[in-house]
């Protein structure tokens, strides 16, 4: 049987094939786009802008409003088409692909006008008369650059904050997870506004030449190596990105917690989407009083999960936990990073082994970590997790710092003043205290990382601002007014702005009075001597 690495290496002349990862059926083939396909896209995608950027927020709201309610009358024959192409749970499928991109809508919905609304901002004594003011105006058409671990939330999240900004988007996603013809069904079958979205199913070659037809903004989401690739060409245009990169989240547990709940939190943290998500849990820091007994619990439930068997068979339905591993080259990395950790010390305490040829990689625990392995350090994107001990607080700091990722963590205590001071000092862009992945489930939060985990912001307000030219506008009257600091200067005007710098920012009693009065002979002084 071909695999799928295989086929993608010759996905660039002979199209690219799409595989279910359960068991290696070809589920389609996407022909290799002609190179006059990105420039005719960009071509309807700027027209398309030119509709958008007249629309007022509430009709956008209402194009997305179509959206919403295709997908809440057809949510499982889409989490349907994702799961055939990621070999998910359906489950994970609905709960964290589906239920997410309705609710950014529904988020949208009550809050954009809001948020996109013009903004007064107070005008200093410096200014008095004028009036000052933040604008929010759409950018142009956004390419967004989706990855294969969720195909759909990780791609339409994005768009969707792009829209309602008043931009079109170009999708390119993955080509192992391209999901063809769900957004032109999406939006045929709900009469959203025509060539707002639109896809290119693109070869490397293609998908280069869409970032050199110079879009308004690229938002990527995918790997570190491929993040910098993208960002350096967009640095030869200039470009404004995103870049949603990898995670090596940490969760970080003290001796005073519910341990049934935190086991539980901690086994679908790490297994959730079979581990492929970049805010997985991926390292575990446990005080050492009650490591060994998490580990024992752990394991027994890890034993309880309902997981796929080697052939890809087992999926009935609802009751499936953990579904398999998508691409080839993803199980590998995660092998060796078991195999590195078992030849320098590291124990495998459950999982580890999947037959050959299979997707499916069972849950997999590794303790006896040593900063010396590269699980310690690589992002482990796949169902392995690691569990350490700590004994103080400040070594539990250190060890979850200790990366060079920065994407999201968890702090579990029953102490909550203690949980709050370790969420802020550990360096990432999100936290959640006695809970995993919580940020993401509010649509109101920003979501984004630091260090190796990208920069930049978008969900809530942030994902709107990061797709909208943030403008300030100050406004005057029209008058023969002479402003103080224009032309002519002299050695007076110089003496009376000495003299107002020191009053406004003394800090004195009286400080406006002051420089109200120094303020009036700079005026009296400009409307003398005029040019």
């Amino acid at each position: 049987m071909m695999t799928v690495t295989e086929t993608k290496a010759q996905s660039e002349e002979t199209g690219i094939a799409v595989h279910n990862p359960r068991n290696g059926e070809v589920l389609y083939t996407i022909p290799v786009p002609s190179d006059e396909l990105v420039g005719e896209t960009y071509a309807r995608a700027r027209n398309a802008y030119e509709q958008l950027k007249e629309m007022s927020v509430a009709e956008r709201v209402a194009e997305a409003s179509k959206l919403k309610r295709y997908l809440l009358e057809n949510r499982n024959e889409v989490a349907q088409k994702i799961v055939s192409e990621t070999g998910k749970s359906i489950t994970d499928a609905l709960m964290i692909e589906v239920f997410p991109a309705i609710d950014t809508i529904d988020y949208y919905e009550k809050n954009a006008e809001r948020i996109l609304a013009d903004q007064r901002v107070k005008t200093p004594i410096f200014l008095f008369g004028k009036k000052s003011k933040v604008v929010y105006e759409p950018m142009g058409p956004v390419l967004v650059i989706s990855p294969w671990n969720y195909p759909f939330h990780l791609s339409f999240v994005p768009i969707m904050c792009a829209f309602v900004a008043g931009n079109p988007a170009i999708l390119k996603p993955s080509s192992y997870t391209p999901l063809m013809g769900l957004y032109e069904d999406m939006a045929e079958k709900s009469g959203f506004m025509k060539d707002a979205i639109q896809v290119v199913y693109a070869t490397r070659k293609h998908a280069q030449m869409l970032i050199d037809e110079k879009p308004a903004k690229i938002f990527f989401t995918g790997s570190v190596g491929a993040g910098k690739k993208v960002m350096a060409a967009a640095a030869e245009h200039l470009i404004p990105l995103e870049l949603e990169l990898g995670g090596k989240d940490p969760m970080v547990v003290f001796e005073d917690v519910n341990l049934e709940r935190t086991v539980n939190g901690a086994l679908w943290g790490s297994f959730a989407n079979c581990g492929q998500t970049c805010t997985s849990v991926e390292r575990v820091y446990v005080h050492e009083s009650i490591c060994d007994r998490f580990v024992e619990i752990f394991k027994e439930k890890v034993a309880k999960l309902k997981t796929l068997e080697a052939d890809g068979s087992g999926d009935d339905g609802g009751e499936l936990d953990v579904g398999c591993m998508t691409a080839d080259f993803q199980i590998e990395e995660i092998e060796d990073q078991i195999a590195d950790a078992v030849e320098k010390g590291g124990r495998v305490e459950c999982g580890g082994r999947r037959e050959k040829g299979s997707h499916v990689l069972p849950p997999t625990i590794v303790t006896g970590l040593q900063n010396s392995m590269k699980i310690a350090y690589d992002e482990s994107f796949g169902p392995v997790v690691t569990v350490s001990p700590f004994k103080t607080e400040e070594e539990a700091i250190a060890m979850a710092n200790d990366s060079p990722f920065g994407l999201s963590a968890s702090v579990w205590s029953a102490d909550l003043e203690r949980a709050e001071r370790v969420a802020r000092r550990i360096v990432t862009g999100n936290v959640s205290i006695n809970n995993v992945l919580a940020t993401q489930a509010n649509s109101g939060l920003p979501f984004g990382g630091v260090k190796d985990s990208g920069f930049g912001r978008y969900r809530g307000p942030f994902g709107l601002y990061t797709f909208s030219n943030v403008k300030s506008i100050v406004v005057d009257k029209q008058s023969s007014k002479t402003e103080l600091n224009w032309y002519p200067y002299s050695k007076r005007k110089l003496e009376l702005f000495n003299e107002l710098m020191a009053a406004a920012f003394s800090g004195k009693p009286f400080a406006l009075l002051r420089t109200a009065a120094v303020g009036l002979k700079l005026e009296l002084l400009a409307r003398k001597n005029r040019l």
